[in-house]
């Protein structure tokens, strides 16, 4: 490796336990990823982050048996296949099964040292953790239901990538992607983000907190649009795709199916594909406000009600470019293999013979 290699090293893990188990399942063919097969993502994780040289992994120590369950695949990968394992630290911290143990966890790793953290979950949990890491860099894992922001990426391959990063060989800065986030403040006070996209609804109650009913949905906001998405992202993207490196977005007023100025369907949840009315569309500009006043309702973030609007509400949304970095775990890679750190052979003339001259830090 180089010789900026930091001289210690940290990552951490945020599992989910509830991703991938909402209301989706019941109403539509959304799958699931069980317990047991995020145990085997972190432990993939592990073992391809310890090869760059990870010290340290943190994580939950959660009732759901990731934690648990990775411990004893740890002690018995050592033991019975010689697995080369970083060290393992669970949190101390209360964990209540909610939302409040991925922000203590990200709080707790970000004063611990990380120097970055993996993610697995869907567009609500890391939403959470966007909301949390400032620029500590996310590498997004797809173990949720719509998963429009994170990715689907084998976890061994991730793992390498996050280890490149987090010691130091591949640059931050060269490692990562600025995403844009829409930010709302409600009645002058409470502040949050969204990731993928923000919805004005007609509900009055949380309830299942998924939002998968068109009829009920008044307005969305996106920072970008996709056709190949899931969910509200997908209404917007069939309107106009916005990539995510552009530097706009996308407010869409809804109406019934066969009014307005167009009517589509779009695959609102995994199965579930139904109708929906477009009657305004509105270019979002960075960072202008659109104030909104007298509102009723509730406030989804990524597919997730969260705020209750009261009688005259007010409501300010804009598009903010400086949202969270993520890990591009290809472009790692590719940076890596074409700067020798992913050969580790033990002879100049070996890799002479392969082609790859050694770096100025090798021949040091």
């Amino acid at each position: 490796m180089n010789s900026d290699v930091v001289a210690s090293s940290a990552v951490g893990i945020i599992a989910n336990p509830a991703s991938g188990q909402d209301i989706r399942r019941l109403i539509s063919a959304a799958s699931g990823c069980s317990i047991s097969e995020k145990t085997n993502i972190v432990r993939r994780l592990c073992l391809g982050m310890r090869v760059p040289g990870v010290e340290k992994v943190y994580l939950i120590p959660d009732h759901s048996g990731i934690a648990g369950s990775l411990l004893r695949n740890r002690d018995q990968g050592s033991a019975a296949l010689g697995e080369n394992w970083p060290e393992i630290v669970l949190l101390d911290m209360p964990v209540e099964e909610k939302a409040i143990d991925t922000l203590r966890a990200v709080d707790l790793m970000i004063k611990a040292g990380v120097r970055l953290i993996v993610v697995l979950g869907g567009d609500g949990t890391h939403r959470l953790v966007a909301g949390g890491c400032a620029d500590i860099p996310m590498v997004a894992l797809s173990t949720g239901t719509n998963n429009t922001f994170p990715y689907f990426q084998e976890a061994t391959v991730a793992g390498i990538a996050a280890g490149l990063v987090a010691t130091g060989a591949i640059a931050v800065s060269e490692a990562t992607k600025r995403n844009k986030v829409l930010r709302v403040e409600i009645d002058e006070g409470c502040r949050d983000l969204a990731l993928v996209d923000l919805c004005l609804t007609d509900d009055m109650w949380i309830g299942s907190r998924a939002v998968w009913q068109p009829e009920r949905v008044r307005e969305i906001f996106v920072p970008f649009a996709r056709t190949d998405a899931i969910g509200w992202s997908a209404v917007a993207g069939y309107v106009r795709h916005i990539p995510r490196e552009s530097s706009d977005g996308l407010h869409l007023v809804l109406c019934p199916p066969g009014q307005g100025i167009l009517t589509l369907h779009a695959p609102i949840a995994p199965g579930l594909i139904l109708p929906v009315g477009i009657a305004e569309v509105h270019t979002l500009q960075p960072f202008d406000v659109i104030s909104l006043k007298k509102l009723t309702g509730m406030v989804s973030l990524d597919g997730e009600r969260e705020f209750t609007l009261r009688q005259c509400s007010s409501v300010k949304i804009w598009l903010d470019l400086n949202g969270p970095l993520t890990v591009d775990v290809p472009h790692v890679l590719n940076l890596a293999a074409e700067r020798g750190f992913l050969y580790f052979l033990s002879s100049e003339s070996t890799k002479e013979r392969l082609g790859q001259r050694p770096s100025a830090n090798e021949r040091s």
